[in-house]
């Protein structure tokens, strides 16, 4: 589980700022929080409201640029660019110093503090911590010239890997290739635990509908398929049931396109996804008729990859993290993918979802708990600030926090000034005349 994440001086984040999943002494929503020991419980869920360009967005890339790192960087060769380096450039002390990430979080049992920091060309720092008991035991640090250091709980190999490490690599993810079981859990939260999905587009969206239709494929009957197919059809579509097989490529079929073209067009659409629904007469049930994906609506397709990635998310137990994963759906369908979390029936292994929203209906006071709630907005630099709405001072119990928010009272919405348009659009017109 996420405990906490940090950024500072990335994309349009330039001072740090951090959003924190820990239980506030709110009381209610009983069901929106997982309680670890006494004093601590963390929240099953966060979501992030902020106008456009308010860096709402930079804040779940962050955690993905962290994601990639740890999974990816090991494979990087001599002098190449670390790819996640986008410092904020508004301010030029800023524009050539490193990003900086820190994150906290629970993993097998244990709870785990990591930090780095980067510019394009090396890690300047790096350091791990866990609670093995009450305290914090450091397993390793590292810094720019390579100095490592490691703790008394660090059990394996050093100076092999010291020696394979490179400036533009991390250790964390070095160490993977090398089975250091000290440090496996850690590096497994980051490729097993966690999954980040900072932009929904439409190629993530036809990738991940091709990789659960293979497990729809591979096996109709797996509890998988089951849970699927009861999860959409119980969201209203009129869909009685979901399919997918292995499509059956023609010769003929993609005409005289390059061979290259064809074959990445048959490995990217390799299976072919029906919904089958119900076919009536004089009210009564008589067959059912199956329809190619592409004819359900854009929503209904939507549903078929966020669907799985939700589905995993609470097999798993992992972080969910997703950027407006509403998109063309049913406010209320939305609403009810949240309460998927907060429902401990469904969530049985602790996931969470953090995600950004302009959809200001989920901000009712019967759905989030306010230390749920975070608001983004840019100062006169285009710095991006980020706060809780508990913290926010002024809002009481009984207040309705979306009616407050509609009305930019909290801020965090866009403050349109068309006073120039106006002038230019009326310009225009004269200039026509």
């Amino acid at each position: 589980m996420l405990i906490s994440f940090a950024v500072k001086n990335f994309r349009s984040i330039k001072d740090r700022k951090e959003i924190s999943m820990l239980k506030t002494g709110l009381s209610g929503f009983a069901g929106n929080y997982v309680k670890l020991t006494k004093k601590q419980s963390v929240l099953k869920s966060a979501v992030i409201y902020g106008s456009n360009a308010s860096g709402k967005s930079n804040y779940l890339k962050a955690i993905h640029a962290m994601e990639y790192l740890v999974i990816h960087s090991s494979s990087y060769k001599l002098d190449e660019r670390i790819e996640p380096y986008e410092p904020y450039l508004l301010d030029s002390t800023y524009a050539e110093s490193p990003v900086e990430m820190d994150i906290s979080f629970l993993y097998d049992s244990l709870q785990y503090d990591y930090s780095i920091s980067f510019t394009s060309k090396r890690i300047e720092r790096e350091e791990l911590f866990c609670y093995s008991t009450k305290s914090k035991s450091l397993l390793f640090s590292r810094t720019a010239e390579k100095d490592m250091k490691f703790g008394d709980y660090y059990k394996g190999v050093k100076k092999t890997i010291e020696k394979l490490l490179l400036p533009n690599q991390l250790f964390l993810s070095k160490a993977s290739d090398n089975n250091i079981d000290v440090l496996k859990s850690a590096y497994l939260f980051f490729r097993d635990g966690l999954s980040a999905f900072p932009l929904m587009e439409e190629f993530m969206e036809s990738s991940m509908s091709m990789l659960y239709a293979k497990r729809l494929a591979d096996d109709t009957s797996s509890s998988f398929a089951r849970r699927f197919n009861a999860l959409i059809c119980s969201l209203d579509t009129g869909i009685s049931s979901v399919t997918a097989k292995e499509r059956d490529w023609q010769d003929d079929a993609l005409g005289n396109l390059p061979e290259v073209v064809k074959n990445k067009i048959k490995e990217d659409y390799k299976y072919e996804i029906r919904t089958h629904h119900p076919v009536y007469k004089n009210g009564v049930q008589v067959s059912v008729r199956a329809f190619e994906i592409a004819s359900e609506s854009t929503g209904t397709q939507s549903l078929f990859a966020i669907g799985g990635i939700l589905l995993d998310a609470l097999d798993k137990g992992r972080v969910l993290v997703v950027d407006e994963f509403e998109k063309n759906l049913h406010p209320e369908i939305t609403k009810y993918f949240i309460r998927m979390f907060h429902n401990p029936d469904i969530n049985q292994k602790n996931a969470q979802l953090i995600f950004a929203t302009h959809d200001i209906s989920q901000l009712s006071n019967d759905h989030f708990r306010r230390d749920q709630v975070w608001f983004t907005n840019k100062d006169e630099y285009g710095s991006t600030d980020i706060r809780r709405c508990s913290d926010i001072s002024g809002l009481r119990l009984g207040t309705p926090i979306d009616k407050w928010y509609a009305s930019g009272r909290i801020g965090s919405t866009p403050q349109i000034d068309d006073r120039n348009f106006i002038i230019e659009m009326q310009k225009g017109v004269e200039n026509e005349d």
